[in-house]
């Protein structure tokens, strides 16, 4: 079967309405969620999993939302599929891939060179003060979040939002288009300074959406925050248009995610004006799980350049189109 150019071209307006509306019923449904989580949470014991529990119940209510609303993405992602006929993972331009172990050898073939190289340049910087109460136990719950993260995100933005924009702007415009994507919404998973009470309300996570601008760090943080995000949704997506799986990107990503945690477990950035060592560094965003300035840029390409080398010889993949199904 073979579409005319109206229907086409009308294709990408429609579902791009859907996915507009996907993106509401997202941060909707996390915003009246969240404060349900909280008080839920809170009425259990905090010594359950270890005293786990009790962590999670002296985090502050921005966290919920933020959980709330990637739990809310993960929930809906299936329904949005369906309605914009989406069947297989191949029409999203990922293949069936022989080749897993080798992939993830890539990801993490790029990513620990480049994370080694950030962490030795935050040490020298002396932006850093070391903890004196650090204990390895934090190593496992930094794993487990490094890796759900990075399956979440990859799977969500190089899986979904990539292929469904390369089916209609090509792989160059795509990769460009769904790097501005991921960096613009970590935006939202900024600490707001529009809730404060000690028992959220049922209002209290759609306030904090509405005020969530409030928590955005100065001008020229933001603008490094955005160059460090965009150009790391750069290299993911290139990757995964380059091997038709996701297995390399979600390396890559966790390596950075674990290495960026991982810091911020040892150390707090010194309390000085926050942008005292720019260009080179300034506190890390987004929860501590965004690295900030030239010394991250630098990272992100030896990243990249490592990732080129390792993949310059693989065959890229047949990118399907389902326009012409």
């Amino acid at each position: 079967m073979v579409f005319s150019e109206e229907v086409a071209s009308f294709l990408p307006v429609r579902s791009l309405g859907k996915i507009f509306l996907y993106a509401f019923c997202v941060l909707l449904g996390g915003a009246l969620v969240a404060p349900q989580a909280w008080h839920l949470i809170q009425m259990m014991p905090g010594d359950w999993l270890h005293g786990v529990l009790g962590d999670v119940q002296r985090m502050p209510f921005h966290r919920y939302l933020s959980r709330s609303t990637q739990i809310g993405a993960m929930l809906l992602l299936w329904p949005l599929l369906r309605s914009l006929h989406i069947h297989s993972l191949e029409e999203l331009g990922l293949t069936p891939s022989r080749c897993m172990l080798r992939d993830l050898a890539t990801g993490f073939l790029a990513g620990v060179p480049s994370v080694l190289l950030l962490l030795a340049a935050f040490f020298i910087s002396g932006a850093f003060e070391l903890h004196a109460n650090w204990s390895p136990s934090v190593i496992p719950r930094i794993m487990l979040t490094s890796a759900v993260v990075a399956i979440v995100e990859e799977f969500l933005f190089r899986g979904v939002i990539l292929g469904f924009l390369r089916q209609f702007l090509g792989t160059g415009v795509a990769i460009i288009v769904s790097a501005v994507i991921f960096a613009t919404l970590h935006f939202l998973n900024l600490p707001s300074s529009g809730v404060h009470e000690e028992a959220p309300s049922w209002w209290s996570g759609l306030a904090a959406l509405a005020a969530f601008w409030k928590g955005l760090p100065s001008w020229p943080i933001i603008e490094w925050t955005f160059a460090t995000l965009f150009f790391a949704g750069i290299i993911l997506a290139w990757m995964t248009t380059q091997t038709g799986a996701l297995w390399a990107s979600m390396a890559l990503h966790g390596c950075w995610i674990f290495g960026q945690q991982f810091f911020n477990s040892l150390t707090s950035y010194r309390h000085i004006p926050s942008d005292a060592f720019l260009p080179f560094i300034a506190p890390s965003q987004c929860h501590g799980a965004v690295a900030v300035g030239l010394d991250p840029l630098f990272s992100l390409l030896l990243a990249g350049l490592l990732a080129v080398i390792l993949l310059r010889k693989r065959r890229t993949p047949h990118q399907y189109n389902i326009c012409s199904q």
